[in-house]
């Protein structure tokens, strides 16, 4: 008869090929995954010669400070209505707080389309229900073409 391996021998030596299996077939990378990179769907696309032989975007042809005065005043076209539909209802439901703070993380393309919006607010000053309706009801907001993609943030209140 031959000699056996303790249960605690064979599960080490079993871990170790199991391990070594995966090293090495992890080594390559996985079979049928193309190794040209995909575009994220929606995101929005580049061509290869607009970004520098650095690798970085260009740089805005308008100063970050300007795009974000102009963003606040394209929110602040919207306040007016924001105010009826939004902190009105909520603070006659509710009175405190008095107001509500925010910031606004703005992304805008070369032509000075919103790509993208987040919203901070102020744990002090903020409403879970006025929050939910101004992010339901701002529409997207737009500014003058500056030159490159721009990412700004924008303080923001109500009333």
């Amino acid at each position: 008869m031959g000699r056996q391996l303790s249960t605690p021998t064979a599960i080490l030596l079993g871990s170790a090929m199991i391990s070594a299996a995966v090293y090495l077939g992890l080594r390559h990378g996985p079979a049928g995954v193309p190794t040209e990179p995909r575009p994220v769907v929606g995101a929005p696309w580049q061509p290869a010669d607009a970004v520098s032989s650095a690798g970085a975007a260009p740089a805005p042809s308008v100063p970050r400070e300007q795009v974000a005065m102009q963003a606040a005043r394209a929110l602040e076209a919207h306040r007016p209505a924001l105010i009826e539909r939004c902190y009105k209802p909520a603070a006659a439901a509710r009175p405190a707080p008095r107001g509500v703070k925010y910031i606004f993380n703005l992304t805008f393309d070369a032509r000075g389309r919103q790509l993208a919006r987040g919203i901070i607010e102020d744990r002090e000053a903020s409403s879970p229900e006025v929050t939910a309706c101004v992010v339901d009801a701002l529409p997207a907001v737009a500014v003058p073409p500056p030159g490159a993609n721009v990412r700004v943030d924008v303080p923001f209140s109500l009333p």
